[in-house]
């Protein structure tokens, strides 16, 4: 059975550029928020649903979000981490009015990765992102009442880079780009990020961004049968503290 559906979620990503060459650790740690928009497919057993969710939906769908991220850096090496957690739920009828139901998600993700500075102002990173996807499906129909639900947990490894160009005096712009999965996790998963920042003073800057994810997941080793495969974008901005 096909359901097309509108659901929510909000995610981010906050990529910090600290200075150059420095002999001591350097820590960043920042709060975010991403304003995303979502588009794709998920499977869960019988149950499709197309999702094509705007920032609206997410606003009024998050029942529970936290993202933040830590950066730390010393002279060319530098690693950082990224948490995001979201509890969504939503209804949703399916396309002829008959069906309706109700969608529950929670969804986190973690991802660690290690860089060096090959170049001025370019570093090169590779990590892992560990991704679970819990969904549950309740429907009431013409067939009666069903329910479906899926846990799925994965890990992408993956490589990429980051380039950082000094704009004017306390302004930077950073490039990123990383590609994974690779059969291993997902069967593919990329990201696109670009990052203005301002530092108001040598603690605090303020960032803003844009921030592009495509993931295609999909599990058919079992019961049940779980596909993700889903693209999310959208402008996100966030407070780096730095000490």
């Amino acid at each position: 059975m096909k359901i097309r559906h509108q659901v929510a979620v909000l995610g981010i990503a906050v990529l910090a550029a600290a200075p150059l060459h420095a002999q001591e650790w350097k820590h960043e740690v920042a709060p975010y928020m991403w304003a995303s928009a979502m588009s794709g497919k998920s499977t869960v057993g019988p149950l499709e649903a197309d999702v094509d969710m705007s920032f609206g939906d997410i606003l009024d769908n998050l029942e529970f979000g936290f993202m933040g991220t830590y950066r730390g850096t010393r002279d060319r090496f530098s690693v950082s981490v990224d948490v995001v957690y979201m509890a969504l739920s939503s209804d949703f009828k399916g396309p002829t009015g008959y069906v309706k139901g109700e969608l529950d998600v929670d969804q986190a993700a973690l991802e660690v990765n290690a860089g060096w500075e090959v170049a001025e102002r370019l570093t090169i990173i590779g990590g892992l992102r560990y991704n679970d996807v819990s969904t549950d499906i309740s429907i009431n129909g013409p067939l009666g009442k069903r329910k479906d639900g899926g846990d799925e947990k994965w890990v992408d490894p993956f490589v990429g880079a980051h380039y950082t160009i000094p704009l004017a005096d306390k302004w930077s712009f950073t490039l990123r780009g990383d590609v994974g999965g690779f059969g291993i996790g997902s069967k593919l998963a990329w990201q696109g990020i670009g990052t203005l920042r301002w530092q108001l003073r040598e603690q605090l800057g303020l960032v803003a961004g844009y921030r592009y994810v495509d993931m295609d997941y999909e599990h058919d080793d079992g019961t049940p049968y779980f596909e993700y495969d889903m693209a999310t974008s959208g402008p996100a901005l966030g407070a780096v503290f730095t000490f």
